[in-house]
């Protein structure tokens, strides 16, 4: 996954620098999401039905404005869809968000409780931000955080708002 937002942050770059490019973002945002097939459409399409590598991906082509204008609520609000329903990355991404208030509002417990998630999944990169974020909590934020880690249970698709 580290890997996959390295090349979308790069693409998004290399898009910026030329035009030519920037006019076919739709085959990057396929690229930066590792399937050929992908366009935004299909992605969107997949994503309104529930998949959670879809609406992941929707969350990533609109954190990094690859295939879609830069959108930080927009990204949060895909992430949070895949997040919810156990997807190892979206909830990564959306850790990183709170934790830095991008897109959302700073919110270090819901920072926690994310990484801690994807933690858990193995999520690269998980574990060692979840320590930094704890860093900035008191101690009754970290056990409301693991108390809500520990009650959290991923839910079914839900229908586009």
């Amino acid at each position: 996954m580290r890997f996959l937002l390295i090349t979308a942050v790069f693409l998004q770059s290399a898009a910026a620098a030329a035009p030519a490019l920037a006019m076919n973002s739709t085959k990057f945002i396929r690229t930066a999401a590792g399937d050929p097939q992908d366009s935004i459409d299909t992605l969107r399409m997949k994503a309104d039905r529930g998949d959670p590598e879809a609406e992941y991906k929707l969350g990533l082509a609109y954190d990094v404005g690859v295939g879609a204008p830069q959108d930080l609520g927009q990204a949060a609000a895909w992430y949070e869809r895949a997040a919810e329903q156990g997807h190892a990355g979206a909830q990564f991404s959306l850790g990183l968000m709170y934790g830095n208030g991008r897109g959302v509002p700073q919110d270090l417990v819901r920072a926690h409780v994310w990484l801690n998630l994807a933690a858990a999944a193995s999520q690269p990169g998980a574990r060692s931000e979840r320590d930094l974020i704890a860093k900035k909590m008191t101690r009754q934020q970290i056990a409301e955080a693991i108390r809500q880690a520990r009650a959290w249970e991923p839910k079914s698709p839900t229908p586009p708002q």
